[in-house]
């Protein structure tokens, strides 16, 4: 991580912003509460990757009613041991399960923190009105951060990035003009399609429908990773061909044409003298073909944009039923490969927590609470991962409190001790490595409780047996109780990715004989973006190359059966030719069809497209083949 001002900066500005609120929450709600202030603001920084604010009032009721059952919850277990054993499992099952997603990153940290600093801070009767007040100010101030900094993140956000990805695809021609390497400059194409495509997923209503800039943001996406994808094509040692400049120039008017209306026309007018140019050269290159095609898409979409009044943005039209598939069911209706996570962290994590607060309470252990923190850190969804954290979480105990003990030796005075702590909280915003950022923790952690008690070495080496004892205990569940492991993750995620493309073919089906669900097919191209997403983020430190191609292929093919669809919704297909399309997609639904026949396939469809008269009718055949031969490449990497 490279540092900048503008980093420090911003991180400095952010650590006195966190600092402010957890002081003035203290102020407010009292130091018994001051601890719920923490694991608020976590909530805060960590919910605002998620967009919250399409139903502000919907949400803002969940997180009062999740924040004032933590409390009663945590408040019950107060009464007796016992009842605290099914209590402790209840309560850690639901925040577990009910904050862990299968696409999505888990928000259940600051919830499940939140839970356990109120268990290892229990308040009286008379003073529970102004806890359960302070949660409810909790749930208030991070629906508060997210009106401020999420309202219209499509609109923010989604323009930088679509103007990133304009810029990127620049770079990316005159690089190859020059015949200079442009691989991170394709990652970051790729990631910032990912990253618009993630900021549209979250801004839908009901979990399906679109706002109307969302879904010509999802157009404007796919036109601009199509091209990204034509160009890789171009091969290494060919020339600069005669389109790049033409592509420049018109990608350049594109990245102006969110904010600019003379660019929006300019860039209409750009792209019909190019069109003309290549029809008056009777050029037939498919390099060309396809990119006028992506470009034509692009133009569109910018210009309904450009047009569409700022009040209309967040319009959504519920023109259309939600198809069943995207419909909330119960776990008993769910496919395997979408509640196989979720369930098993929630059950482990659960089980966790209850052993570790029984322990506590029944020995009566006044820092048993630490074995508790550790539960919850080491017990994570997958368990390769949970492995590395237990090794780290160890050495980190040790480390840190080995540092605070030093420091605190040679620095007395109760000033220096808390601009040490307050130092070591601000570090933490440059340190990402949990091994690393988990030795400042423990040293605030112990610093803090030293500076109230004055020792130090007593309390370091209780909290290391706690810790161990709590990596024992997590290592025990992890490995025994519905262990869910990347296999499994890959698995699950794989199929689901196959259940996703084979759901865009079964609606284009429908599109080829006039019905089709627009909403689903883009719900689809999101979800597979999803998809993806969480596969790399699984795999980051153990990719292979076969993985990595088969996202490809899958992803290329989710792209233009998406661009197919969109070309059927906007031009149809011929009557007489319904059926010879109907058959090409049921080829690619047929999954058990030998990979040599599949081959074979494509020759045909190949020597069909020059048989057939309409060319529309050509492009959508092409566009056919192209899936075929991604799912091919595909299916040849799983059986090898």
């Amino acid at each position: 991580m490279k540092l900048t001002k503008k980093m420090i900066v911003s991180n400095t500005i952010l650590f006195i912003f966190i600092i402010g609120f957890i002081l003035g929450f203290g102020a407010l709600f009292g130091n018994e509460n001051i601890l719920i202030g923490v694991s608020t603001i976590t909530a805060m920084l960590m919910l605002l990757e998620r967009d919250l604010t399409s139903h502000p009032i919907g949400n803002t009721m969940k997180f009062i009613v999740l924040n004032v059952f933590i409390g009663v919850a945590a408040f019950l277990t107060g009464f007796n041991v016992w009842l605290a054993v099914p209590i402790n499992f209840i309560a850690m099952f639901v925040i577990s399960y009910s904050l862990l997603f299968n696409l999505k990153n888990p928000l259940y940290l600051p919830f499940s923190l939140q839970y356990l600093f109120i268990l290892a801070m229990p308040v009286a009767v008379d003073q529970m009105p102004l806890r359960l007040a302070s949660l409810v100010f909790g749930a208030l101030a991070i629906m508060g951060v997210q009106m401020i900094a999420n309202k219209n993140k499509v609109t923010k956000s989604g323009d930088k990035l679509v103007v990133s990805i304009c810029l990127a695809l620049i770079e990316k021609i005159k690089s190859m003009q020059t015949n200079e390497s442009h691989e991170e400059l394709s990652k970051q194409i790729m990631n910032d399609v990912s990253s618009l495509r993630s900021i549209i997923y979250d801004k839908r209503e009901d979990n399906f429908y679109l706002t109307e800039e969302g879904r010509l943001k999802v157009n404007i996406s796919v036109a601009l990773e199509k091209i990204n994808i034509l160009l890789d094509s171009v091969p290494k040692d060919q020339p600069p061909h005669a389109l790049a400049e033409d592509l420049i120039r018109i990608l350049e008017l594109a990245s102006k044409s969110l904010h600019d209306p003379e660019a929006v026309k300019a860039l209409g007018e750009t792209y019909d003298q190019m069109l003309l140019h290549y029809k008056a050269a009777h050029n037939h290159d498919l390099l060309v073909l396809g990119m006028l095609n992506h470009l034509e898409f692009l133009r569109q979409s910018l210009s309904e944009l450009s047009s569409l009044d700022k009040e209309h943005y967040n319009v959504v039209k519920k023109i259309e039923q939600i198809p069943k598939k995207f419909r909330k069911v119960s776990i008993a209706e769910r496919p395997s490969h979408t509640n196989s996570m979720k369930l098993s962290y929630a059950v482990r994590m659960a089980i966790g927590i209850t052993i570790a607060g029984f322990i506590t309470d029944y020995f009566d252990l006044a820092e048993g609470r630490w074995m508790m923190f550790t539960v919850l850190s080491v017990i994570i969804p997958l368990y390769e991962q949970s492995q590395k954290k237990m090794r780290d979480r160890v050495f980190a105990t040790i480390v840190g409190g080995v540092a605070v003990t030093l420091t605190f030796m040679v620095f007395h005075s109760h000033t220096a001790r808390s601009i040490l702590l307050m130092f070591a909280g601000y570090l933490m915003s440059y340190v990402k490595v949990y091994r690393y950022s988990t030795i400042l923790v423990t040293f605030s952690a112990i610093g803090s409780v030293a500076l109230i008690t004055g020792t130090t070495q007593i309390f370091t080496l209780e909290r290391v047996l706690f810790v161990v004892a709590g990596v024992v205990l997590a290592l025990l569940i992890n490995k025994f109780i519905l262990p869910y492991k990347l296999e499994d993750a890959n698995r699950d995620l794989y199929a689901m990715y196959d259940d996703t493309v084979r759901e865009m073919i079964v609606e284009i089906d429908y599109k080829v004989r006039d019905k089709g669900n627009e909403n689903a097919v883009k719900n689809l191209l999101l979800i597979a973006n999803m998809i993806e997403d969480r596969l790399h983020v699984n795999n980051q430190d153990t990719p292979t190359e076969n993985g990595i191609a088969w996202m490809r292929h899958q992803r290329r093919a989710t792209t233009t059966l998406y661009e197919l669809y969109s070309w059927l919704d906007q031009r149809g297909v011929q009557a007489s030719n319904i059926p010879t399309i109907s058959s090409e997609l049921s080829v690619l639904l047929d999954t058990k069809m030998d990979i040599t026949k599949l081959e074979q396939r494509v020759v045909e469809i190949k020597d069909a497209i020059h048989t057939t008269p309409r060319i529309e009718d050509r492009m959508v055949l092409r566009l056919i083949v192209e899936v075929m031969e991604e799912l091919l490449g595909a299916r040849k990497l799983v059986s090898s």
